[in-house]
Formats: C-alpha cells, structure tokens, sequence
C-alpha cells in the first residue's frame, strides 16, 4: 500500500490547486485524476474573471495559486469591468489548448505532488487514515483526503437526446465513489450545468457581428508579471433572432435538476423571457491556431439537427457549422449543513470537498475552494490548526461561508453583492489583505512577500499626501480607492445591524436599487424581517439596500408627521 500524507481526487481546477497547496507547504502529495491528458481541462467557456470571480483570482494569486498565472500565460484577450472604480475586477479570455498545457506542466513540476492515472472506486476511514481503492485494484491511504470530482460525481450527460454516464461528454462518471461516499451517509443532491456549441464560421459573417477589441493596457489576473505575452485576438458579440426563440416552442427540458442562475440555457432564457427575442452571445475563439469559435449564451442539449438550426438563426451565424455540439451534466453535490467553513466534511475526520461536489459553480470558486480544501488537509495532516478565514477580509472567506451555511437553490456564484463590505475588498489590495496567512504558510516566497510588504508603504505614504516616484498603476488605484473611502465616509454597514427591522408586505422592491435575483426572492418568499431576508440567503448588498431604504422612509415619515403636528 501507498502512504501519503495528503491524497486529491480529481484534477480539474478545485485539485490542482489543492494539490499544490499542500505539496508547497511540504506535505507528500498524491493527485489521483482519470486521465492525465484532462488536468485543468477548460469544459465550458475559455475566459476567466469578471466582478466576483476577478476578485476570488486576485486572491488565489495572492496565496500563490496557479490559476491567475497560468490564466496569463494563455490570455489571448484581456478585459476589465469597473473602469478605474474600486469595484474593477479582470477579465480574460484563454488560449484553451495553451492553458492546459501550461497547467498540466506546471502541476508536474511541483515538489512534493506526484500525480497518477487512476479511478478511485471506494474510500474508507480505519485507523486514523483515509484508505482508498482503484479501478486498477491499486491500495492507497493519505492522513488526509480531499474529494474534487466536479460534474463526474454520478454525471449523466445529454446530448443530441442521448443520455450516457459521463462527468462532460463521453468521459466516464464516477458512480463507485459517489455510492461510496453515500455509504459515509452524506447527504447528495442534484444539480445540472451545460455548455454551449463550438463552431467554425465563414469569415464574412463577421462584419455583421458587434466587434469587441481588447485591452491595449492589460490589467492581469496575477500580480506577478510574466515575461510570456501571447498575441491579442478580437471577440465579437450578437444576439439570437425571433427565428431562434421560434424554433423552441414546445421544447421542453426533461432535466429536473436545477442549474446555474447566472449562465443558464437557451432554453431557460426563452421560459424565464417569454418576451424577449435578443438574447446576447459572445463569440470567442477557441485559439490562436484553430479557426473554432465558441458560442457563449447558447448552451443547450438538443439533437444535432435543432442544435444547427438555432446557430443559423442567430444573427450573423447563417452557415457557421457546428463542430462540437452542446450538451447538459447532472451530477451530485453535497447537501447544506454538512460542511465546515474549512472544507472540511461534518463528522468526518480529514475529509475534505472542493470545487462543484460543493455546490459552487465555475472554475474560479472552484479553484479558491481548492486551494483552502489544500491548506487544511496539509494542516490537519500535520495535527495543526485548520485556517478559517473571515468573511469580513475577502470573498473566499465569504465562498466558504456560505458554502457551509447556506441553503443552495441553485449552483452558487460568487459576486461583489455578497459582500459586505466590497469597497474594503479590492483587486488591487488581495496581496495586502492575504500577506500575513500567505507568508505564515509559506505559500509564497521570502521575495514575493518583501516585494507586498514595500507595496503597502508606498501605498501608505502616498495616501498621506507623499509624493511617490514610480507608482504602479495598481498602487495608484489603490491610492486613490483609499482616498475615496475617506473622503466619501464608505464605512462597512453591516445588514445584520437592522436583523430586527420589519419589511411591510406594501413595499415595492422594482423601486428600490437591487439586483434581479434579489427582487425575484424577496417577491417570491415576501419575508417580514432583514433577518428572515439573510437567512432566505438574498445578497447582502442588495438586503443592505433594502435596509437603508426602509430606514429612511422610516425618518421621511417621522419628519411629514412632526411637521404636521406644527
């Protein structure tokens, strides 16, 4: 039998970055994946980033993850929402074969971390180890065990009306372990996702297409700045027609599981919609040395031939052939209330979850609940102290907090509104906030954590009114974010500050400034309190909205009623 001190099964994002986490603190490291030649496999849409998730990247970098930098190393388009506001977050979009590549090299290279092509078919906990068995009828144990299945917990995929027993299409689920971990009486639930066609597109149909040009000053993912740059390629937007949203009536999805909010089909677009015809898809390209295209905002699992159909109908594809069809995953994940705010599992020593079994979605919350699931399973394999990070101090604080509290309804997905404090949790101060866990860990370097300590004094001193030579255009958005808070009085109010204030059944939420899902629960659960609106897990930024606006209605009231008493 095998002895490791740590064992990751799975090597998608949520494992790769648990394997190296735990490898780099120094720990015997096994990374256990079906297929060698899928490590860090980009399933779905090439690009990373954007509000939320831009944020969760920054601070994966900052722990010295491999996401952000790899993601740099591939970008072939680089983005960034917020403008120059605090709230900016990157945004890019991958080289997809060069990305697995770069993932795959960088994983074999790391001390520590061997990784094996196997299939995991049972686990057990005896003696004070996890012990597993393979497909090849190989016997191995690990102090500590961190599960990263994604969509292969139990997949069943759907595509061209065909169901097979996959985790993505024509990849073998794991049925074995998912019945495995049922025997450990976990508690599994079922959620779906899908992806959208790839296409290859006459290079006409471009002109008829919204162009998209790239950043000419890059804003990257990782702090770091690597000497490698690919060249930059355009992207393009467009919209699906009336022909599109026809060719759905009586289509209806037999996929009961619910699926992600934030990305959805084709076809939840048209029930959710009914009265919308311009549903906008993103076309990105697949590579720099391949002439596909991917389709984002089409995901759908219809046959072949009502796949291409709908790709001819949407405006500017007309003759564009799919080569790669879109198609829907079912697959487990673990039920709320059964972990802990580590990663680690509920009444079961050592065992770790990351990545979609969790119930996140997206390879950003996967990566970051990777690398925590990583951290602890290398320190509970050393008999120290879990790290629990706060809430308060940055946003995978807050994915993992959630993740351990909440009732999921749908897969989750990280974004700016679920913090409380969001002006506090910058791109730009990541580094900063995450240096003293980063550098007590030893997850980056002695240079890279004197090269943050500097960053922060000049920041400092230049917010006091120094001149500083040389500032980097992050430290002078930094600087001026600081100056803003100040200025403007931003403090962090907490919503659970009005946990007592009751909300009146007459309140219209179309009038107050929340988000679209934030109006769609609060109406649906109508509830009567702040307090019953965080537990119903409606985002905090939009409850603090609503707080703020009850409490001055409330003193707009009190003010009308003394006045008319005079």
């Amino acid at each position: 039998m095998a002895n490791y001190e740590v064992i990751v099964i799975g090597g998608g994002h949520a494992g790769c970055e648990a394997a190296s986490a735990a490898a780099r603190m120094g720990q015997k490291t096994l990374m256990i994946t079906t297929s060698l030649d899928t490590i860090g496999l980009l399933a779905c849409s090439p690009s990373f980033g954007g509000p939320g998730r831009g944020h969760l990247l920054r601070e994966i970098d900052a722990f010295g993850g491999l996401m952000p930098a790899t993601a740099d190393g591939a970008a072939i388009h680089y983005r960034h929402s917020g403008k120059n506001s605090s709230r900016w977050a990157p945004f890019v979009i991958c080289d997809r074969l060069h990305y697995h590549r770069l993932l795959k090299k960088e994983i074999e290279s790391i001390n520590n971390l061997q990784v094996l092509q196997d299939t995991v078919t049972e686990i057990a906990f005896t003696k004070g180890r996890w012990r597993l068995s393979t497909k090849a009828e190989q016997k191995l144990s690990a102090k500590s065990l961190v599960i990263t299945a994604g969509t292969f917990l139990k997949g069943r995929t759907k595509q061209n009306n065909v169901r097979q027993k996959a985790g993505r299409n024509n990849e073998i689920s794991a049925d074995e372990l998912a019945q495995s971990l049922k025997s450990l009486n976990l508690k599994l639930g079922v959620f779906c996702t899908g992806t959208s066609p790839t296409a290859i597109i006459p290079k006409n149909n471009f002109q008829k297409m919204e162009r998209q040009q790239y950043s000419t000053r890059p804003r990257r993912l990782s702090f770091v700045d690597n000497d490698y740059e690919l060249k930059q390629a355009v992207t393009f937007k467009t919209f699906t027609s009336k022909a599109s949203i026809d060719l759905l009536q009586g289509v209806k999805s037999d996929v009961s599981a619910k699926g992600p909010r934030y990305c959805p089909s084709l076809a939840d677009k048209a029930l959710k919609f009914p009265d919308k015809i311009k549903h906008a898809v993103y076309i990105q390209p697949e590579s720099l040395n391949r002439r596909e295209w991917f389709l984002n905002g089409l995901s759908m699992d219809f046959d072949y031939e009502l796949q291409q159909k709908i790709v001819d109908s949407v405006l500017g594809l007309k003759g564009a052939q799919i080569v790669r069809h879109g198609y829907s995953v079912s697959y487990y994940y673990l039920k709320e209330n059964q972990l802990f705010a580590t990663m680690e599992c509920r009444g079961h020593e050592r065992l770790f979850l990351a990545g979609q079994v969790t119930g996140s979605n997206g390879y950003e919350e996967a990566a970051a609940t990777g690398l925590l699931a990583g951290v602890n399973a290398a320190l509970t394999a050393r008999d120290e102290p879990a790290l629990r990070l706060d809430r308060r101090t940055s946003y995978i604080g807050i994915l993992a907090n959630d993740l351990a509290t909440k009732r999921l309804d749908e897969p989750y997905r990280m974004l700016p509104s679920k913090a409380n404090n969001a002006f506090e949790l910058r791109c730009d101060n990541a580094d900063i906030r995450m240096l003293p866990i980063a550098n007590k860990l030893s997850l980056i370097t002695r240079q890279r954590a004197a090269q943050i300590r500097n960053k922060k004094k000049r920041i400092d001193a230049a917010s006091e009114g120094k001149k500083i030579v040389g500032m980097t255009a992050d430290e002078k958005r930094e600087v001026s974010a600081i100056k803003k808070i100040r200025d403007y009085g931003l403090e962090c109010s907490n919503a659970a500050n009005w946990a007592d204030t009751s909300i009146p059944r007459a309140v219209d939420y179309s009038k107050i400034e929340l988000s679209k899902e934030a109006v769609e629960k609060l109406n649906r659960y109508r509830p009567v309190s702040i307090e019953e609106a965080l537990r119903l897990n409606v985002p905090v930024g939009s409850v603090r909205a609503l707080a703020l606006y009850l409490e001055r209605n409330s003193l707009r009231k009190e003010t009308v009623s003394r006045e008319t008493k005079k």
